[in-house]
C-alpha cells in the first residue's frame, strides 16, 4: 500500500467489540491498532458520576491504515455499527510506511 491514509477514531469503550468485529470483517482492512485511552472534555455533562469524579471517560482508540479509495466503504460500515453513538474520528495522510527490522530473522 503506497498511497495510504490513517483513520483514527476514539470510540466509547462499550462499542469496542462491535467495532473490532466490523473492522476484522472488512476485506479492505488488512489490520488495525487498538488501545485504551482516557478522554477529557470541558463538556463532561454526559459523563456518568464516576467519570465526573475521575475527570475522564474510558475510550478505545482505533488506528486503521487504508487506501484512500476504501474510505467510503469503511465509513459506511463504521457508521452502521456506531448507530446513534457520536464517535470522533480524523483522517491523516501518511507520508510513508513500512516495517523496521529484519522480518526474515
Amino acid at each position: 500500500m503506497h498511497d495510504c491514509h490513517l483513520l483514527v477514531m476514539v470510540a466509547p469503550a462499550e462499542l469496542k467489540d462491535d467495532l473490532v468485529d466490523a473492522l476484522i470483517g472488512m476485506e479492505c482492512v488488512g489490520g488495525f491498532t487498538l488501545g485504551l485511552v482516557e478522554g477529557y472534555s470541558r463538556a463532561h455533562s454526559h459523563f456518568n458520576l464516576r467519570e465526573q469524579v475521575q475527570g475522564h471517560r474510558a475510550f478505545c482508540r482505533f488506528e486503521v491504515l487504508h487506501a484512500p479509495d476504501d474510505l467510503v466503504r469503511i465509513r459506511g460500515e463504521l457508521d452502521r455499527v456506531c448507530g446513534t453513538e457520536s464517535v470522533r474520528y480524523w483522517l491523516l495522510p501518511v507520508a510513508g510506511q513500512g516495517h523496521l527490522g529484519d522480518a526474515k530473522a
